[in-house]
């Protein structure tokens, strides 16, 4: 199942509602709502004085998956998802490396 790196940034009226309903609620209503679309959050932290609200790292069963949350999710005004980046084992990251790929670069 592919994993993705999610970093968002509450809108002022995503903080709004995020004051009202406290951390801990929102992280359980985000874990069920990654559950619900058949993945699962393997770390979920919380981003104080700096430039994203907070971090996620999810598995997603698909690009689409991931396409349909994002899509639904910030189509609420509440947040923004600033960057949401597909992670890969350090396992995968050899197997990659052992390929051998034929590429000749531009003007090459």
């Amino acid at each position: 199942m592919p994993k993705y790196l999610l970093l968002f940034k509450y809108s002022s009226e995503g903080a709004k509602g995020f004051l009202k309903e406290k951390a801990a609620p929102r992280e359980t209503e985000i874990r069920k709502t990654f559950d619900r679309l058949g993945g699962k959050v393997e770390a979920f932290y919380w981003a104080t004085g700096g430039e994203h609200s907070g971090a996620l790292v999810v598995d997603l069963p698909d690009a689409a998956t991931k396409a349909a949350f994002l899509m639904v999710a910030q189509a609420t005004g509440a947040f923004d998802i600033a960057t949401t980046t597909e992670v890969i084992t350090s396992s995968d990251l050899d197997q990659a490396l052992a390929k051998t790929i034929a590429y000749r670069p531009p003007g090459g």
